[in-house]
């Protein structure tokens, strides 16, 4: 795995490790302890969308020199304003459709929804709602979002390697 993604995960990891601190310390305002929730999973999501990002573009850089691909990726990126599992899966198709299967195929049966909700629970939080997340919530998130990270390396850049060595 690349270890910016690996750093990433270890930093979101501490902070989901002091949002459990705030919620069991009384003492801190129930409103700050929502809003520290609320930023974890924009987090969450950001990292989740800059990993696949950056996974993407390893692959293409190991593959050419040719900026094309690399701008047609951070188009594809633009114009994916929600990156809902279905959506992501139908990205990584543009690339290789055996990939796309083969991700659907390792992934359980819950990362498509906790996915989906990771991007539903980001957008009432930056549209304004005044949904409070429940961190039990936003750690499962997570785990599922670092699970299908690790899943998108593993096919797209780990059995790519092995196919070209």
């Amino acid at each position: 795995m690349r270890q910016d993604i690996v750093d990433e995960q270890a930093r979101l990891q501490r902070l989901f490790d002091q949002a459990v601190a705030l919620k069991n310390n009384d003492e801190i305002d129930l409103e700050v302890r929502s809003a520290f929730e609320s930023y974890l999973c924009i987090r969450t999501y950001a990292h989740l969308e800059t990993s696949v990002r950056a996974i993407l573009l390893q692959h293409v850089r190991s593959m050419s020199r040719d900026k094309t691909a690399e701008r047609f990726i951070e188009h594809q990126f633009r114009r994916l304003p929600n990156f809902q599992y279905s959506q992501l899966v139908k990205l990584i198709g543009l690339f290789n459709r055996d990939w796309a299967d083969r991700i659907k195929d390792r992934v359980s049966a819950k990362i498509p929804d906790t996915i989906d909700g990771l991007v539903n629970l980001r957008n009432s939080i930056a549209h304004g709602e005044s949904k409070s997340p429940e961190l039990s919530d936003l750690q499962e998130y997570f785990t599922s979002a670092i699970a299908i990270i690790q899943i998108i390396f593993d096919v797209c850049i780990s059995e790519s390697e092995l196919a070209e060595g």
